[in-house]
């Protein structure tokens, strides 16, 4: 078998994430690694199968595309994931997204129900006198639920697509096929779905509107 098969079969014996594995061989901090910093990585027992030197040269030569002696984050993790089988931790950043754009419509629903009271608020918050009539003259902005719910939608739809979209280059870039893909997929239309019905359900707990 030719060293790059030998590569595309090799596993991972950590639950370290790329990025965790790259801050531990970074000794100096720099953000950046260099050769000798690079080569410590299969004596750190990362691989199940462990690399030879030459392997790790030859690894660190195709990721030094600019031929620097160094290799920043980015080429780090890409030489690695088009050479190494990875585990369940790394397609677990397909789900970022998701989960950004959840909360991001959760709380996009809160303001745009309360901010608009905030001035209108003041007073008795901070247990100030103001007449009723100058209490009725401050300006209250608030969105009607169409709205909040159409702008929560657009979020969340935007959102979703990303973390598929996401999934499937990661699967790709790591030789993961369809099924599995097709799993993450599902629980993430599965997680969407349920995270809009909380949302836009006035009688659930999350809801935006209790």
């Amino acid at each position: 078998a030719t060293f790059k098969n030998q590569m595309s079969e090799n596993d991972f014996e950590t639950k370290l994430t790329f990025v965790e594995i790259f801050n531990r061989l970074d000794k100096d901090g720099n953000g950046f690694l260099s050769k000798a910093e690079f080569l410590a990585m299969s004596k750190e027992g990362y691989f199940k199968k462990p690399l030879s030197e030459e392997e790790l040269n030859d690894l660190f030569d195709q990721a030094d595309v600019f031929k620097i002696g160094r290799l920043n984050l980015f080429e780090f993790m890409s030489i690695l994931r088009k050479n190494v089988k990875i585990g369940i931790q790394e397609i677990g950043y397909g789900y970022l997204p998701l989960a950004w754009g959840s909360l991001t419509a959760y709380w996009l629903g809160l303001g745009m129900q309360e901010l608009g009271l905030t001035l209108v608020r003041v007073p008795s918050t901070f247990n100030v006198w103001i007449s009723q009539g100058f209490r009725d003259s401050i300006p209250q902005y608030v969105f009607d639920t169409s709205t909040i719910h159409a702008v929560q939608v657009s979020v969340m739809l935007v959102s979703y697509i990303a973390s598929v979209a996401l999934t499937q280059k990661l699967c790709d870039d790591n030789r993961i096929g369809p099924v599995r893909f097709g799993t993450h997929a599902v629980t993430q239309s599965i997680g969407a779905a349920i995270t809009l019905y909380l949302m836009l359900s006035p009688e659930a707990i999350v809801s935006a509107y209790r």
